[in-house]
């Protein structure tokens, strides 16, 4: 996500039970992207087959095909151009 708002996500609790926030595009403690609800939704409307990693790494036909950083992988299906 190349875009980064200044939006504050809540990623967790700390042991004295007060939120653990981090910047909206940021990583969280579990190695997630912490996103704010607006840009969560302007990602799911821009990339509708979904994301596991990073955003649009899921083919149309929902298989998972790899991000920039680790190998790629094709769909047999998009592969014979279903």
């Amino acid at each position: 996500m190349s875009e980064r708002c200044k939006n504050l996500v809540v990623v967790g609790m700390k042991r004295d039970f007060s939120p653990m926030q981090t910047y909206c595009g940021s990583t969280s403690p579990s190695g997630d992207v912490a996103l704010c609800d607006t840009c969560r939704a302007n990602l799911e409307q821009r990339y509708p087959q979904g994301w596991r990693n990073t955003p649009g790494d899921l083919c149309k036909h929902g298989t998972y095909i790899g991000d920039a950083y680790g190998p790629d992988y094709m769909c047999h299906y998009c592969e014979i151009g279903d």
